[in-house]
């Protein structure tokens, strides 16, 4: 039986699936004043944090799609920009807040875990 890292991108894609409806979620409300102290600039509504963070979970919701039907090379795409703005928006987040996002930090392993996943999967085949 030969084994294979589908099953693996196909989890990743449900996590990220997740990640992004959660993130969309999340970052509306703070944007809204329902919760507070959970995503650094969304109080203030700082605009490069909002759009970074939609950004991150618009990417994220369509690259959980993509996983889970096996598009690898979609796939590869997705991880690899996933986690370019993940770290854009960590950094940007510690230059100018002095803080650190766990969220943000999610993002970027995600996607490079996605990016190696998807990246094996392609040999394999």
């Amino acid at each position: 039986m030969k084994n294979s890292n589908s099953g693996a991108l196909k989890a990743c894609g449900l996590i990220m699936l997740i990640f992004g409806i959660v993130y969309v979620l999340v970052g509306t409300m703070a944007l809204a004043g329902i919760i507070s102290n959970v995503l650094p600039g969304h109080e203030a509504q700082e605009v490069i944090i909002i759009v970074l963070a939609y950004a991150i979970a618009l990417l994220g919701i369509v690259c959980g799609i993509v996983c889970m039907k096996g598009i690898t090379g979609a796939a590869k795409v997705c991880g690899i920009i996933f986690a370019g703005i993940g770290l854009a928006s960590l950094i940007y987040q510690q230059v100018v807040y002095d803080t650190f996002a766990l969220v943000d930090s999610l993002a970027m392993c995600y996607g490079i875990a996605i990016f190696s996943i998807a990246s094996k999967v392609e040999k394999e085949n």
